[in-house]
């Protein structure tokens, strides 16, 4: 007796709840810091902001939101079992869950979206335009998914208060439409993953970068098989919840899996542009800059016009005055200015 007893408090205690919401913050945080980083590297360092810059601002804000209806979701019994939740609790666990469904799927699609904007300028360095359709099909199929989804996920239902409150008058649609528009967004989402993840194996060799660089391109874009093997794995657990009774508690593990595809495609669509911002660290930390203050100045690349060739061809910039050894090509600088304004001339006639 005492036996069972016992079973039943530690059954009443489980709640996933707090776990879940651990875990949502933590990798919403996660994905704030990469996008953060990245507005910054293009605004500030390579002053290259785009569109596909504006998007992912767009995916990390729906994240955010949807992250924010999962806190009065946990607080209202969201984790724990539904037979201990009043009916009340059951009403709010279910609204909340409800109106975050779609936000996370136009996040999900909006930040597959922003990979491909990243990888039209790609494409366009590497001069193999006709693979821009292969990008346009996929941002046409998350847009063809991803709508019909995240509207049925709140339509399904007239009035919509009925998804959440089964006592409110009105009707509801087959409730396998929306399971089998789930399957398909699962699937739309994993199939994009592998292919924009696989995708710049296909013209990498094209790029006029280092390879250095184009190794960093492949892996960092490749991390994108990490979100399709996480929307396999969610869409087969979402799939497993139409035969289970204790929705509360049991479709927390899909939601966690939700959470965890949407912020890490975020940082992932991020990812390639943190190269230039780790350039700049390390510059600024390279211990070469103290070569310079020896002399009372700072080491500058004696070809401006192209940010400087190698490390080898340095001359230093004084304090107080021009580049030293001064140049002996006749040009006055008091005539036409500072050095610097000579140089910046300079590199625009030659441009």
């Amino acid at each position: 007796m005492e036996d069972s007893q016992h079973l039943s408090t530690a059954y009443e205690k489980e709640n996933r709840g707090t776990a879940f919401l651990v875990i949502a913050l933590f990798f919403t945080i996660l994905a704030f810091i990469f996008v953060s980083l990245r507005i910054y590297t293009r605004i500030w360092i390579t002053r290259a902001f785009g569109w596909d810059d504006g998007t992912i601002i767009l995916s990390l804000v729906l994240a955010a939101v949807s992250t924010a209806f999962n806190v009065p979701e946990v607080i209202a019994g969201y984790g724990q079992h539904l037979s201990h939740l009043s009916d009340h609790q059951v009403i709010e666990v279910l609204k909340w869950n409800y109106l975050a469904t779609p936000l996370l799927v136009f996040s999900l699609a909006t930040s597959k979206i922003s990979i491909c904007l990243f990888l039209f300028r790609v494409l366009d360095q590497a001069r193999v335009k006709f693979k821009r359709s292969f990008l346009y099909a996929i941002m046409l199929l998350l847009t063809l998914i991803s709508v019909p989804s995240a509207g049925y996920a709140l339509g399904q239902c007239q009035p919509v208060r009925k998804l959440w409150d089964p006592t409110t008058p009105g009707r509801c649609q087959d409730p396998r439409i929306f399971l089998n528009l789930g399957y398909a967004n699962g699937a739309v989402n994993a199939f994009s993953d592998f292919a924009l993840a696989l995708f710049p194996v296909s013209f990498i060799k094209n790029l006029q970068i280092r390879y250095s660089s184009k190794a960093v391109l492949v892996v960092l874009m490749c991390c994108g098989v990490v979100c399709g093997a996480l929307a396999i794995t969610r869409t087969v657990l979402t799939g497993d919840l139409a035969v289970q009774s204790d929705i509360t508690y049991d479709s927390i593990k899909s939601s966690q899996l939700a959470i965890v595809e949407e912020n890490v495609s975020i940082i992932v669509a991020c990812a390639p542009t943190m190269r230039s911002i780790l350039k700049t660290l390390s510059q600024k930390l390279s211990p070469r800059k103290t070569i310079g203050a020896k002399f009372g100045g700072e080491l500058v690349p004696q070809n401006p016009c192209k940010g400087g060739s190698s490390p080898s061809r340095l001359s230093i910039r004084s304090k107080d005055s021009a580049l030293m050894p001064r140049r002996s090509d006749g040009l006055d600088q008091n005539a036409y200015g500072s050095r610097d304004d000579l140089v910046h001339l300079s590199c625009v006639v030659k441009e």
